[in-house]
């Protein structure tokens, strides 16, 4: 292990085995935990190769066990008096009406349609695991790219992790569910994605927000940033073919997550902001830490 990382040979596996200890020590663990550490120290330490391979993808595994952490520091710092509730809403109102009184969310839920419902569930039940495959993808085509890719999501989750504890901000459909007054003992929600384990007879969004870090966590959001981190990571090597792919799913995103009842308008704002800074901010990084990958250039490479 020393002579494939030397002076630092512990941190590579030691992180995600800390926090597998802390976990445990707090009576939290679950089998991710273990898996992650477990994937973790075995790549970190099999070989050169795997080695290599650790390096690329530890930008991902970060922001797994960010995401998970967060929610420690969440019930120190963040209380009902500091969460933005109706007045977030009122501020929609004011930029984004969709009639008198009414939001775009408020409209959608109105004319919800199980056909709408369906489409729009898709990139919400995907958007995860479509990081992780596109970051494949772009590691057998475009190593470069998909470093800063990869740094880059690391650096937007990071960046929302924090305003998850600067500015708590409670989604559409909490409003919707419990009016003005911030519960900090509610529950996570799959809000409109209901209807669709309702139309099958599943809890797979049930299960899958029940996880979620954060209730009030709507700001920024990722959802919408992560097809912008896509899109601008790509922009230069993207060909006609594949370019409008990547803002196809930009725009159906953004429609989902207002559709959904999951994020005000403003919070897809403030995600495509905090994809814009961590791009240009990873671009900083591996020219500085990683002269020999920049980012691809025109030309280098083209593909999605």
């Amino acid at each position: 292990m020393r002579s494939l990382w030397g002076r630092w040979w512990m941190l590579p596996g030691g992180i995600p085995l800390a926090y597998l200890a802390f976990v445990v020590a707090k009576g939290d663990t679950r089998v991710e935990h273990v898996v992650m550490a477990g994937i973790a120290c075995g790549f970190a330490y099999a070989s050169p190769r795997s080695k290599r391979f650790f390096a690329d993808v530890w930008p991902y595994l970060a922001v797994g066990i960010g995401y998970d952490a967060v929610r420690y520091p969440r019930k120190l710092l963040v209380g009902a008096d500091r969460v933005m509730g109706c007045g977030l809403r009122n501020a929609e109102l004011a930029l984004f009406p969709a009639g008198p009184g009414q939001t775009w969310q408020d409209f959608a839920q109105a004319h919800a349609h199980p056909v709408l419902d369906l489409i729009f569930a898709v990139p919400y039940a995907i958007f995860a695991y479509l990081a992780l495959i596109y970051a494949a993808y772009l590691y057998f085509v475009d190593r470069p790219r998909m470093r800063h890719y990869l740094w880059a999501f690391a650096i937007g989750n990071y960046i929302s992790f924090a305003m998850w504890l600067v500015v708590p901000t409670a989604p559409p459909w909490y409003l919707r569910a419990h009016g003005c007054t911030i519960d900090m003992a509610s529950l996570p929600s799959p809000a409109g994605l209901a209807r669709v384990d309702a139309l099958f007879g599943i809890s797979y969004f049930h299960d899958f927000y029940s996880r979620a870090s954060s209730v009030f966590g709507a700001m920024p959001s990722m959802h919408c940033a992560y097809p912008v981190l896509g899109l601008l990571t790509a922009w230069k090597a993207a060909t006609w073919k594949t370019r409008p792919i990547h803002l196809l799913y930009t725009a159906v995103m953004f429609m989902a997550a207002v559709y959904l009842d999951h994020h005000w308008i403003l919070d897809a704002i403030a995600g495509w902001l905090v994809a814009l800074v961590s791009v240009v901010l990873a671009k900083r990084l591996l020219a500085r830490f990683d002269p020999g990958s920049p980012p691809s250039e025109p030309g280098t490479a083209q593909g999605g």
